[in-house]
């Protein structure tokens, strides 16, 4: 069989699992919810981290806790906050990032020629990155909407607004799987880890939504 056969089956299969274990842990309740997120990032700190950093050093002590601890603090602060008043709002992050992976990993393999950083991150193209602020619209088109605190704005009625939010929204997303990019080939690492067949490790999974919901918490600021 085709080795990309096979690493597209691979990373369907898992981001299925991830689908299907992420949404019924999050439709069960917020508890629970919240407790996975707690799982993944000791999972994180244990296994993954530790590669990528010197823990040793003070200033990556304090990278540790801008990153990973912090973006997954504010998701589970998200979750926690929202859960029952806004139910889409904290899973926003995870709806966003994961299209604009999907839909760049998509055109990419298909018509992914012009790189974008080939030095940093040779996977990612421009073609690539142009799937995924079409596949970040359509999602936020969808999702938007169910959003209490985007329903007043200008984002839900315009849909050139719409645009640049979805572009604002995917090139957050890019510049967290930009910055993990960074850290791993310091280290000369393909992957953060081995936990997710055809995505490596966990921060490969949750780089973009660590980043979009650091922006999303930001938006309740601004927005409330």
């Amino acid at each position: 069989m085709n080795t990309h056969l096979i690493e597209l089956l691979k990373r369907s299969l898992t981001g299925l699992v991830l689908i299907v274990s992420f949404g019924g842990a999050y439709l069960h309740s917020s508890l629970l919810f919240i407790a996975a997120l707690l799982v993944l990032l000791c999972i994180t700190l244990c296994w993954e981290w530790p590669r990528l950093v010197n823990l040793h050093k003070n200033s990556r002590m304090a990278l540790t806790i801008m990153y990973p601890i912090v973006p997954f603090a504010t998701l589970m602060w998200l979750t926690h906050e929202f859960y029952s008043t806004d139910f889409y709002l904290p899973i926003f992050p995870f709806l966003t990032a994961w299209a604009a992976d999907t839909g760049g990993y998509i055109v990419g393999k298909l018509i992914g020629f012009h790189k974008m950083c080939p030095t940093i991150s040779p996977g990612k193209s421009w073609e690539g990155f142009t799937g995924s602020i079409i596949s970040v619209f359509g999602m936020c088109w969808h999702v938007l909407p169910k959003i209490e605190l985007f329903k007043p704005t200008i984002l839900v009625t315009n849909l050139i607004a719409l645009f640049f939010f979805a572009l604002l929204i995917t090139t957050i997303a890019f510049l967290g799987g930009f910055f993990l990019s960074v850290l791993k080939r310091k280290e000369g690492l393909k992957d953060a880890g081995s936990l997710l067949p055809g995505h490596g490790g966990i921060l490969d999974r949750f780089d973009g939504v660590l980043f979009v919901g650091l922006t999303t918490a930001l938006l309740t600021v601004i927005f409330r």
